[in-house]
């Protein structure tokens, strides 16, 4: 399962004001006043441009191009922090967490109670090992934000890698049980909340918290293995709530159910669908970006999140089929060899990794 997640901006007005004296006759300090105002003006709808081009580009994880267009952005208009933040994004999308760690600073000292941001500022911090600072960061939007889970399992992880530098067995026992305790408490939910017969074609399965596959420059937040009959979640998932961790888990039982190693459109859109509708019904007032993203469109209206996923995963696979095995546009099962006749002549892809 992949991350689904505009920018708002406000308009900035420009105001030449001129002297009061020179008001009733016309000179070229008026002309040349009412010239600047246009061409500030022009530069401030050419940083917005500019800006967009940036987003388009850093959804497509094409982050050099999306890095180029916010430094010329910040050059028409520096005073819109908002275009630091993105480029933030896209610099940690690059793994490059020293100017990351730089454009989101700059960011939250004047947007200071913008919990993502301060998040993903520590999150930087983590990977680039500075834990203090990370914690910090992670504690301030706690404080902000009480029920936020992503801040919280993030303190948990970085408490944990601060043990590890000084006591790495204890470390290690300590995740290890805490992994077990939380996928065992996400397991019963998920038997719970899905029927018996659900689980009935799926065969045995591994279900773990592992390293994930690495598609369009993000790591899955949890995937399954047809061949190896296993579903992973990313570990750094660990310390999640378990409700969290159930909402994947759901999603990816959709891509296990089908026992084959194929997916399309239509199954990510179940797949979507049925995780989303656990965490609208569950949540009991966990906040998490991703979770809550998906509940928003849903509640809004289930299309647009059906909309939004095939945006998504045809940006990730663009020939991605939109039907497969057991997903076809209208009920039924089918064999794989008839998809190439449903997908308009394109012979369906076999995944090694559906997410």
């Amino acid at each position: 399962m992949v991350a689904i997640n505009n920018i708002q901006q406000n308009p900035i007005q420009t105001v030449s004001k001129i002297p009061s004296q020179q008001e009733n006759r016309p000179n070229k300090t008026a002309s040349a006043a009412a010239v600047e105002s246009i061409l500030s003006s022009t530069s401030i709808n050419d940083s917005k441009t500019l800006l967009q081009e940036g987003n388009t580009h850093l959804r497509a994880n094409e982050f050099d191009k999306a890095i180029d267009c916010y430094k010329k952005s910040i050059e028409l208009r520096p005073d819109y922090v908002d275009t630091f933040y993105q480029m933030g994004k896209a610099y940690r999308g690059m793994e490059d967490y020293t100017n990351a760690i730089s454009s989101l600073e700059t960011y939250t000292a004047e947007k200071n109670k913008d919990t993502d941001a301060i998040i993903m500022l520590g999150e930087c911090y983590s990977d680039s090992g500075y834990f203090n600072k990370a914690k910090a960061e992670f504690s301030k939007a706690i404080t902000l934000d009480p029920a936020n889970d992503l801040a919280k399992r993030n303190l948990k992880e970085t408490d944990n890698l601060i043990l590890s530098c000084f006591a790495p067995e204890k470390a290690m026992k300590q995740r290890q049980e805490q992994a077990y305790s939380n996928l065992s408490q996400a397991l019963k939910m998920c038997e719970k909340y899905l029927s018996p017969s659900y689980f009935k074609d799926m065969g045995d399965l591994t279900v773990c918290f592992d390293k994930t596959a690495k598609l369009g420059g993000t790591s899955n937040i949890a995937q399954y293995e047809n061949t190896k009959q296993k579903i992973s979640v990313t570990d750094s998932y660990v310390y999640a709530a378990p409700e969290i961790v159930t909402a994947y888990l759901v999603h990816e039982f959709v891509h296990a159910k089908d026992n084959d190693p194929y997916t399309s459109v239509r199954e990510e859109q179940d797949a979507y669908q049925a995780a989303t509708e656990f965490w609208v019904k569950n949540s009991d007032g966990i906040n998490d970006p991703e979770m809550d993203y998906a509940a928003n469109l849903y509640k809004e209206n289930p299309q647009k999140l059906a909309n939004r996923v095939e945006e998504i995963y045809k940006l990730r696979d663009p020939k991605i089929a939109m039907t497969s095995p057991n997903h076809p546009k209208k009920g039924g099962k089918i064999n794989a060899s008839a998809l190439t006749q449903l997908n308009n002549l394109n012979a369906a892809n076999a995944y090694n990794v559906i997410s």
